[in-house]
This record gives C-alpha cells, sequence and structure tokens, in this order.
C-alpha cells in the first residue's frame, strides 16, 4: 500500500492508494492557453510521468531542446507541488482534487 498526504487550500488529506494507481493533474497552460495532462504512478516514489499536450506548448517548456517524455520518464520523487493561478485538477486513485489561484503538495509517505 501507499500513504499519500495531499495538502492545499483546503487543508491536509491521507489518502491509501495501491502502487498501481494512476495519477494525473490537468490544467491549462497560461502561456499557450493549451490543455496539459500528466499522468505518473507511484510503485516506489512519485515515478514514470507522460506529457500529453501540443507541440506549442511543449516547446514551451523544454525551448524545443529535447524531447519531454524522455526527461519526464528519469524523475523519481517522495513530493510533489503544482501551482496554478487559472487552475489545476489532481487525480490520486478514485480522488480527484482541485484548485484555483494556489497549490497542491503531494508526499508520498509510505513506502518511506
Amino acid at each position: 500500500m501507499r500513504v499519500v498526504e495531499v495538502e492545499g487550500d483546503e487543508g491536509r488529506r491521507y489518502l491509501l492508494l495501491t502502487a498501481w494507481d494512476e495519477a494525473r493533474v490537468e490544467f491549462v497552460n497560461s502561456v499557450t492557453g493549451r490543455p496539459v495532462l500528466l499522468e505518473f504512478r507511484m510503485p516506489w516514489a512519485f515515478q514514470n510521468f507522460r506529457a500529453f499536450t501540443d507541440p506549442e506548448t511543449e516547446a514551451y517548456y523544454t525551448g524545443g531542446e529535447y524531447p519531454w517524455n524522455h526527461a519526464l520518464a528519469k524523475e523519481h520523487r517522495k513530493a510533489l507541488a503544482y501551482c496554478s493561478e487559472v487552475g489545476l485538477a489532481l487525480r490520486l486513485g478514485g480522488t480527484w482534487f482541485r484548485v484555483e489561484r494556489g497549490c497542491l503538495r503531494l508526499r508520498l509517505l509510505w513506502p518511506p
């Protein structure tokens, strides 16, 4: 099992998830106005990241210098923070969190 702490404007919540539960973050890039979807898994850390968006928005994040998903695939983190002025939605397992003009912070508490 996985224990994830989610902290946002509405306080803290703790979720019990499996290593197979999916996670996703959805938002609109405020510069390009295009949607971005980030997906990841939690087998030992927040990892196996993949991004889905249009080529212009990907170039905004990478400067057109490297393949975004290749770089994201190397990431392994125990904590994440997503912030947005426009709004974002985060799904962990079957639970949705939403925030506008604020941040959501995630910490993988178990496994340590």
